[in-house]
């Protein structure tokens, strides 16, 4: 009883640990990685292909490695010009409210259209032209 209980909990503890890897190989995109690595180590024990192709294996894994690396890299880079986008958008929009409020119009009477454009409330027009 006290066997089963022992291997039982064990079981379930591996499995968490197992399930807790997959967790943080998805959130870092390493999951291919990571099976491509498990399937190297489980076919180590089942054929002697692994060990004797140890470099092909291990360039392998390197490739998908630097797969991962590239993809951070690309997503760094794609965030980058988002935040920048998104300054340029918002210095936009306050140059044209200073400047409509240096033209004199009520701040109550103003839209901002999708398009960053500073527009007049009741006519639709842009203010800065």
């Amino acid at each position: 009883m006290a066997i089963g209980a022992m291997l039982s909990l064990c079981l379930t503890a591996g499995l968490l640990i197992f399930s807790l890897i997959f967790k943080v190989a998805g959130k870092l995109r390493l999951t291919i990685p990571l099976v491509y690595l498990l399937a190297a180590v489980v076919s180590t024990f089942i054929t002697d292909w692994t060990t004797e192709n140890e470099p092909l294996v291990m360039l392998g894994l390197y490739i998908l490695i630097g797969l991962c690396v590239l993809s951070w890299i690309v997503s760094l880079v794609k965030a980058t010009r988002r935040r920048r986008e998104e300054k340029f958008f918002e210095e936009d929009v306050a140059w044209q409210l200073q400047r409509a409020r240096e033209m004199g119009k009520v701040v109550d009477s103003i839209t901002i259209g999708e398009d960053g454009t500073v527009r007049d409330a009741k006519t639709g027009e842009p203010i800065i032209k």
